[in-house]
């Protein structure tokens, strides 16, 4: 749960100043618009003293100058304070408690600067201070509460909250909001969701715009997957013309991309994220969500831009590492692997900042970038890491059955597969997984079963190219049962999704080389050889049309083309040996025949 800013009491000066003299005023008045020197602040109390002494008897003076000292010093504390000048607004302070020890409203303004300063230790000091001054007074009571909340006490920060609520109702410049506010987002914290709404709503009766209280209405909402009231909320805080303190909108238009992305909005997650990001560009949380988002939805390339900014700005961050990790592993190359490998382990060292994740997730990158390189091993014993920390995770067992399968353990393999279907039966990329292991057994109908489940939980996938697999490998195990014209529309259904699949491409040029419909084939294969060029197994495949067309010389030369990339593919040495043959056989029938010569007669 993301931490929220405190909310701050708004500081003026009182409308009438109660100075000593006009003299005074003007030279107060004069003195506050530069920085003064410890010298400057005597020079100022010398001269004060003196119009005093010189218009009043002295005893009376000496009472007077007190007073006035410590209304001076009071305001000039609330004043700095207001203006961000912590350190100068805490000496003022200071001064007027020394003159006045009892009162509580100078320490109530002191425990809202440490606060503002994030000197919750100290504010919690100053608060109590105060309370022993004035025991039921509300707005200390909930600074306290806020001391308690920013110092990760929550259950002692709701208790205090809840007593302020119920003293004497003396919230200063403030108002309930404030208490309500905090005892929300401390049960936020401690998880408990439908109460800390509940203390939100209370803080809306009073103040229905409230951005800050809007904004905690909305991650709890989210929480609880209310996601369409969750983002109501976030929207009406970003309509909210009420001030946001040392907070900015940019914090609203984050958890409303939290809302949209758990509510399977991604396009507009994004565009939130977006949105919060060009408010505050160094927020790392912020660009760690763009990048899980654009991730999501197989935008790869410009995720991994996001997280170098995420690591860029906090580079101890571990989720953002093991996000990171996670990301690389999608691209698929040796370099990136390595790269995965490096940023999970760094994410193990990291600040331990998990957020909704844990160290699991830097197990389980480490594991898939490990099975990339080709240490299968390593990535098991990686993933058996994850699944300790982590064991009710579907992800997670997904992946150890497909290093299992790459191990040839396919017993295994199919166990994981199973325990992760159990965990989640919804899961498409589990059941494609495991579908994909009983194809390498030959189990093609126990095969077939699984990629229909699969397809029967797509709305569990984000990227549309994985649905596309799932038709791809469909074809295959229709194709093996001899179920061709379903091979063929299972094929056409992968291209029509995604008209940049291979390996749809490949599977129709197959089942339409089984159909006798060569010319298609052939234009099937060179489309998957155009995606994927070079490729063995597609121009085998081509070189096979091509011979069943009489088309023997492209024929040979395309096998040709296949061993120079695959000198020992046995389809085309086979079938390159048969159209050599049938071309001899061609050229000799072709020869032309010439009559034989006539003998020759004697005379």
């Amino acid at each position: 749960m993301r931490q929220f800013p405190i909310k701050t009491r708004k500081r003026q000066l009182p409308a009438s100043c109660t100075c000593i003299s006009t003299g005074f005023m003007w030279l107060t008045t004069g003195i506050l618009n530069q920085r003064l020197t410890a010298g400057s602040w005597s020079r100022v109390l010398v001269l004060a003293f003196l119009i005093v002494s010189f218009s009043l008897p002295k005893t009376l003076a000496e009472e007077k100058l007190e007073l006035k000292d410590f209304d001076y010093w009071a305001s000039l504390c609330k004043l700095l304070g207001s203006e961000k000048k912590y350190e100068e607004a805490i000496a003022a302070c200071n001064e007027a408690i020394a003159l006045k020890p009892a009162a509580p409203d100078v320490w109530v303004i002191r425990t809202e600067i440490l606060l503002e300063q994030g000197k919750y230790s100290e504010a919690l000091v100053s608060a109590e201070r105060t309370l022993r001054l004035k025991p039921k007074y509300s707005l200390a009571i909930a600074d306290r509460c806020q001391a308690l909340f920013k110092l990760g006490k929550y259950a002692e920060a709701i208790a205090a909250c809840d007593l302020a609520l119920r003293s004497d109702g003396d919230w200063g410049d403030n108002t309930a909001v404030l208490a309500w506010y905090t005892k929300g987002i401390a049960q936020s914290n401690l998880k408990k969701f439908a109460e800390a709404v509940t203390s939100f709503n209370s803080a809306l009766e009073i103040n229905p715009q409230d951005p800050l209280t809007l904004v905690g209405n909305c991650q709890a909402l989210s929480q609880l997957g209310r996601l369409t009231e969750a983002i109501a909320a976030c929207d009406l805080a970003l309509k909210s013309e009420s001030s946001w303190g040392n907070s900015s909108p940019a914090i609203a238009w984050y958890s409303k991309g939290l809302a949209q992305k758990r509510n399977r909005q991604i396009e507009e997650a994004i565009a939130s994220f977006d949105q919060a990001i060009a408010l505050n560009p160094k927020d790392a949380e912020m660009w760690l969500e763009h990048g899980r988002a654009l991730s999501l939805i197989g935008k790869v390339d410009q995720a991994t831009v996001s997280y170098e900014f995420a690591v860029k700005l906090s580079p101890n961050y571990s989720l953002a590492l093991a996000s990171q990790a996670a990301n690389l592993n999608k691209l698929n190359t040796k370099e990136t692997y390595q790269k995965a490998v490096e940023a999970a382990d760094k994410a193990l060292q990291g600040d331990n900042r998990w957020g909704d994740s844990s160290p699991a997730l830097a197990w389980e990158s480490r594991g898939i970038a490990q099975a990339g390189l080709g240490q299968y091993e390593e990535g098991l014993a990686s993933l058996d890491r994850a699944i300790g920390l982590n064991a009710n995770s579907a992800d997670i067992w997904n992946n150890r059955a497909a290093t299992l399968w790459y191990l040839g353990r396919y017993t295994d393999a199919i166990a994981s597969s199973d325990r992760s279907t159990k965990i989640n039966p919804k899961y498409a990329q589990a059941w494609f997984n495991k579908g994909r292991i009983l194809r390498t057994l030959e189990r093609y109908r126990e095969a077939l079963a699984a990629y229909d489940k699969a397809l029967e939980n797509i709305a569990s996938l984000t990227d549309n190219s994985q649905v596309a697999n799932i038709w791809a490998n469909r074809s295959v195990v229709l194709w093996h049962l001899s179920r061709n014209r379903e091979a063929l529309a299972a094929a056409d259904r992968a291209i029509g999704i995604n008209p940049e699949l291979s390996q749809g491409w490949y599977n129709r040029g197959v089942v339409l080389l089984d159909l006798k419909r060569y010319n298609e084939a052939i234009t099937a294969y060179n489309r998957a050889n155009l995606l994927t060029p070079n490729n063995p197994s597609i121009l085998a495949g081509k070189g096979i049309a091509l011979l069943k067309l009489g088309r023997l010389q492209d024929a040979i030369a395309t096998f040709d083309e296949t061993l120079k990339v695959d000198p020992a593919n046995s389809l085309a040495l086979a079938n390159k040996t048969i159209a050599e043959q049938r071309l001899q056989e061609r050229l000799e029938r072709e020869k032309p025949k010439f009559p034989t010569a006539a003998p020759t007669q004697g005379k």
